[in-house]
Parts: C-alpha cells; sequence; structure tokens
C-alpha cells in the first residue's frame, strides 16, 4: 500500500474517502473515492446501504477535525459534489491478486507532472468485503514469512475454490529461491483463510488510522503464528 502524507493534499483525499466511509455501518459493502478537482471535490461511490449520507454535515465535522492540515494547504473551503449511489448491488470480493512488500506502506515517489486532479486509492475509501480484508490478510502471511522466504515482495491469489484434496486453488509468485509448491503448502498448513474469523480481530480497528497512523499497530500485522513457520 502506498504510504500517505496525511499532510498533503493526496493525504487529504485518502483521508476523507476512509472518514466518509466510518459513517457508514461497517456491515455494508462500500467504495468511496474522493477527486480533488481543485475548486471542489468530487465524492464518488456506492455502496449496499440505503441510508442517505449528508456528506455537506460529514465536509463539515471533517473541516473540524482537520482544519490545521486543510488551511496549511489552503484547502479550507471545499466545496463538495455528491454522486454516491445507495442500495447497490456489490458482491465479496472473494478471489483476486494482492501484491504485497515486506514494508506494508511503501513511500511511491509523486509524479514529475503536476496532476490536473488527485484521487483517493484503493485501499482507502474501501470497505472489508471490497478487497481491503485480503489485502490486510495478505500483509499477515507475508509478515510471517518474509525472513523464511527471503524475499521483499509477494503476490498471492485469493479463492475459495478447492481441488481434489479439498485444498484451496491459491497461488504465490515470488522471487524465493525456496520451491512453489513448498511455499503453498506451508502456508496451507499454517493459515487456515477463515475471513469471518480474521475480521473479528478488526472489530476495533478504525480503519482512518491506515492513513493517520501507519506506523501504530496493526491487528492484520500480529505474528501470532510464527511458531509453525517451519519448512523442513
Amino acid at each position: 500500500m502506498r504510504l500517505i502524507n496525511k499532510n498533503s493534499k493526496r493525504g487529504i483525499v485518502n483521508l476523507f474517502a476512509d472518514f466518509i466511509l466510518s459513517k457508514i455501518n461497517k456491515t455494508e459493502k462500500s467504495i468511496i473515492q474522493v477527486t480533488d478537482c481543485g475548486a471542489f471535490m468530487v465524492v464518488n461511490g456506492l455502496t449496499t446501504s440505503n441510508e442517505y449520507l449528508d456528506i455537506n454535515e460529514i465536509k463539515n465535522e471533517f473541516k473540524e477535525s482537520f482544519g490545521d492540515t486543510l488551511k496549511e494547504l489552503e484547502m479550507s473551503d471545499i466545496n463538495t459534489i455528491d454522486v454516491v449511489r445507495y442500495n447497490q448491488d456489490i458482491n465479496t470480493i472473494h478471489k483476486g491478486w494482492v501484491m504485497v512488500k515486506k514494508d506494508i506502506f511503501v513511500e511511491e515517489p509523486e509524479p514529475d507532472i503536476s496532476e490536473i486532479s488527485i484521487s483517493s486509492e484503493f485501499p482507502y475509501g474501501y470497505s472489508l468485503d471490497c478487497g481491503r480484508l485480503n489485502t490486510y490478510y495478505s500483509h499477515y502471511i507475508m509478515n510471517h514469512m518474509f525472513n523464511l522466504l527471503g524475499v521483499n515482495e509477494v503476490s498471492f491469489y485469493f479463492t475459495t475454490e478447492e481441488d481434489n484434496n479439498e485444498d484451496l486453488k491459491i497461488k504465490i509468485i515470488s522471487d524465493s529461491k525456496i520451491d512453489k509448491k513448498s511455499i503453498k503448502s506451508l502456508i496451507l498448513d499454517v493459515f487456515d483463510f477463515n475471513m469471518d474469523s480474521f475480521r473479528e480481530r478488526l472489530s476495533d480497528y478504525n480503519l482512518i488510522d491506515d492513513v493517520l497512523n501507519p506506523d501504530g499497530e496493526k491487528p492484520y500485522l500480529k505474528q501470532d503464528l510464527l511458531e509453525h513457520i517451519i519448512l523442513f
């Protein structure tokens, strides 16, 4: 995940996206994207919730909470355009590729050419069932495995499909010298991929802290299975 400087315009749009997301019931599936177009911010998104958000009220609360930063960035006068769609059909993301690195938050250089608009980006503004949970679980695995694998980057393919042995058909891509089949076998032996259980450990975690406090304690980085990470 990109390391977000909360005291930047990129930081503001990602922070605002997660801030709006925090106003939606956690049981709902939601994707919120905020785009800073200069004169105004477009709040786009979709959610399974049928409870309409008062974006203007949320904007004012956001300004009260982060007024100093907004003032410093000359963004105190936020005008918003609300195009969030409600009561949408959104499927839980059960499969797909996730690339993770040893360092969960990676600093990326800003583009040399000034951007006309800046949008929030995944996973900021995305609820757990819209890919964020899979990303967190991938970091959970990687945080246990990076010493053994000897690599800084791994890609995981999530799926709920099983093979003839009733093992998940997950895939792993890395530059590790360890045989891929051995890595996959170890991961399936140690990690149960019970996403409902993993979700419980995130119940008290405020997603907005991914932006506000990237160096803080993360429940998805606990190394509670290290004693089982053994490869013969």
